[in-house]
């Protein structure tokens, strides 16, 4: 290269680089929504569940008891009371 294209070149870069250096950097910044479980108060144990009998009327009362209890514990849990 001749030494006047070597200066234009050196000195087109310097007019480059000094014009990016006089400018104050920008701060992006991007918000990140992420869903955060809550821990709810809830029951302390399931109540026991009773044994079916195929035969046996009495057996299939109480097992729709428990389940009967137990959605009402499941619906207290969801709507925030705690057991009752």
């Amino acid at each position: 290269m001749k030494p006047l294209n070597k200066t234009i070149a050196a000195a087109t870069c310097g007019l480059l680089l000094a014009g990016c250096a006089a400018k104050e950097p920008t701060v992006i910044t991007r918000t990140v929504y992420q869903e955060v479980k809550i821990p709810v108060v809830c029951i302390e144990e399931m109540p026991a569940k009773p044994k079916f009998k195929a035969g046996d009327l009495q057996s299939a009362r109480e097992l729709m008891a428990y389940f009967k209890t137990c959605e009402e514990l499941l619906r207290g849990c969801v709507n925030g009371r705690a057991g009752n």
